[in-house]
């Protein structure tokens, strides 16, 4: 099919019928990209699933404590490559000094 010949509003309606997340927010290129594949990206993909699937998957993997997770949790926690933290946001998150101590603070009581 020939998405460039499409109207904005027609290429619009053709992604919301292909499920695409999003789709009312992106200019007319990035519709055409996306419309012209054949096979959406993994994340396009793992965006419509429901917290009832993300939980479900997550017991089949074998994560016990995944039923208390959040949406944006289990997303972490399932697909670290696309949703995890990278090392230096966990580097940065560490660099608070909380192991180490001052010592207590001597009160005069009289």
């Amino acid at each position: 099919m020939n998405y460039h010949a499409l109207e904005y509003c027609e290429l619009k309606q053709e992604a919301k019928e292909r499920r695409i997340k999003m789709y009312y927010v992106m200019r007319k290129a990035q519709l055409i990209e996306l419309l012209s594949m054949k096979e959406l990206p993994e994340k396009y993909i793992i965006e419509k699933k429901v917290i009832g699937d993300l939980r479900s998957e997550a017991r089949a993997r074998g994560f016990i404590a995944s039923y208390s997770l959040n949406r944006s949790a289990l997303l972490e926690l399932l697909y670290p490559h696309l949703y995890g933290k990278t090392g230096s946001e966990y580097k940065h998150k560490n660099q608070n000094n909380a192991d180490k101590h001052n010592p207590p603070k001597e009160y005069y009581t009289e």
